[in-house]
Order: C-alpha cells, then structure tokens, then sequence
C-alpha cells in the first residue's frame, strides 16, 4: 500500500511540473503603453507596500485597465469594465520582481486590447451563450509589458482577473466579479454570524485555510461574490469603497489558490482599485514570511488590505 501511494505522489508531481511547463510556454503577453492616445483605455497604476500585512518589504504593483463596457452607451455615468493586472513580489528567486524581456522573442505571443476585452467577456458571464466554470482569473498565463530606459520587462509573477462596474440597487443581481458601490454595507463579521446561524455545523467558508482540516457549504458557483464593506473620504473629497470576497479555500496547501485572485480590495471611481490584499499568494510563502494559519485568519477578520500611499490617511 505504501508504495502504491508513492507510486500515486510520483506520478501526481510529474504531471504537475509537465502542466507548469505547458503553461510557461502558453504565456501570453499584453504591452502596457501609458502614452498611447489610441489606446481606447484608462490606465492607473499603483504600487503597495507589503510590509504592514505580510511582513516582508517589498511591493505589489497594481494596473487597472479601465474602458467603457458598451462604446454607444452616451450616458454621463457609462457602465465600465476593469482589467487588473497585479505583479506580484518574486519570493522564490532574487529581490527584483521583474526580468528583462525581448520583444522578437514573444511577437507571437502578444495581444492587442481587443483580445483581453474578449478574455473579459469569457469570465464575467457576459457571453449568453457561454458555459461557465469555476475559473475566471489567470496566474502567469498573461503577463504585461512594460518599458522602461529603452528596455522592454516583465514581471516574474502575474496575476490577471476582471471586474463589471455595476453601480445599481441591490434588488438587482451581483455576481461574482462585480463591482457595485450602491450595496449595502456588510462586514466579515456581519456575515459570519448570519452564516453560522444558518450553518451551525459548518465552518465559515472564508477561514477554510488548506492546512486545516474543516466542513465547509459552499455552492461555489452560486454563492461566490463581492460584498461592499465599508466606505470612507479621502483627503481630495473623494470616496474610496472597500470589499471583501465570499469564497473558500478548497486546493492543497502546495497549490496557489489563484482563483481567490485580490480578495479583499479598495476601489475608488475612476482611480480604480487601489489597494487590496492577495492572501492566496502570501499564504503559500508563510512559513518563509514567518507568518502562521492564524495570522492570516486575522487579517482575513479584521479586513485589513495593503493601500497606496498617496490614499492614506
């Protein structure tokens, strides 16, 4: 029997590094060109300290690609769609988090806006006659582009995933991968003691870290979603809004959990997310963050994000 299970694990980590190599050399790559008049988008971009939250000091980048979802729509507050591309610190190789990239080398794999506002279309159920899966964000399967002293870069790690800008009543549907700044505010907190009153023998979907061992309900396609948890002025006069994810944590531990992409985050209207928090990724560093399963439960109850310096207090 013990054989048979190394016999199983042996096979299990050949198809793993045969998937990862297939992936690598799937990446495709979109140019970031912030002088670009034609480019049809707005861009924002912001970089957020790590050291408060995960204990290591180094940055994530964020890239917001904001456009108007439907080019006809004349109304003064158009309907938008957000693409966010998160570069994220490399902790498993040297301090920088970008590498240095030939343009001659991914000609091939290079994608105009058009194609990632199709990729937007394909995971925010905006194809009617689409069938959709639980996937709906991509790590280190599209990487940006950026330029800098005549050199072309781009980053060790990627994380890519979508956002419908829906400010509406409640009443209306808000599935997951939506923005909505007119909901009603509820909290972690709030939410888990309406879950535990409805599910008192299970355990709170959010805190199903993957080393633990838990009974979760969760109907992940149905009940995945953004919930608006608070908002607040900034010094400029504006309104920043902060949500926070309901999903679980389903994969084991020696996978990224991706698909819980930045769960809690921080959007401002027409600045874009700006702050947020990527726990699937930290997670899977902890022990070498020097951080535990109970660190992170914290931080997942106490809704606390890493935000861009130019919007703190």
């Amino acid at each position: 029997m013990a054989q048979n299970a190394i016999r199983r694990f042996t096979l299990l980590g050949l198809f793993l590094i045969i998937c990862n190599s297939y992936l690598f050399g799937q990446v495709k790559y979109f140019i970031i060109e912030p002088e670009n008049e034609d480019q049809k988008y707005d861009l924002h971009t912001y970089k957020l300290a790590t050291k408060t939250l995960y204990g290591i000091d180094n940055s994530v980048e964020l890239y917001n690609i904001v456009y108007i979802n439907n080019i006809y729509d004349k109304h003064e507050d158009s309907e938008k769609n957000l693409i966010l591309f998160s570069v994220l610190p490399n902790l498993e190789g040297g301090s920088d988090n970008w590498k240095e990239i030939s343009l001659d080398t991914i000609q091939s794999k290079l994608l105009p806006i058009g194609k990632l506002k199709n990729l937007f279309q394909r995971n925010t159920m905006s194809i009617f006659s689409e069938k959709y899966g639980e996937k709906t964000k991509y790590f280190n399967e599209y990487k940006i582009v950026i330029k800098k002293e005549g050199k072309y870069f781009t980053p060790y790690n990627c994380l890519l995933q979508f956002y419908a800008i829906r400010n509406r009543s409640e009443i209306f549907s808000n599935v997951y991968g939506t923005i909505n700044t007119k909901l009603n505010p509820v909290t972690v907190s709030d939410f888990e003691l309406i879950f535990e009153s409805t599910y008192p023998k299970t355990y709170f979907p959010i805190y199903t870290l993957p080393n633990e061992r838990h009974t979760a309900t969760l109907d992940r396609l149905r009940d995945r979603r953004e919930y608006l948890s608070k908002k607040w002025k900034l010094k400029d006069g504006s309104i920043a809004f902060q949500f926070w994810t309901y999903t679980d944590w389903h994969e084991p531990d020696f996978y990224y959990e991706y698909e819980r992409g930045i769960d809690r985050f921080v959007y401002i209207p027409d600045k874009g997310i700006v702050g947020g928090s990527f726990d699937f990724y930290f997670y899977y560093h902890r022990q070498k963050l020097g951080m535990t399963t109970l660190d992170f439960k914290n931080n997942i109850r106490k809704e606390k994000v890493m935000l861009a310096e130019e919007y703190k207090h």
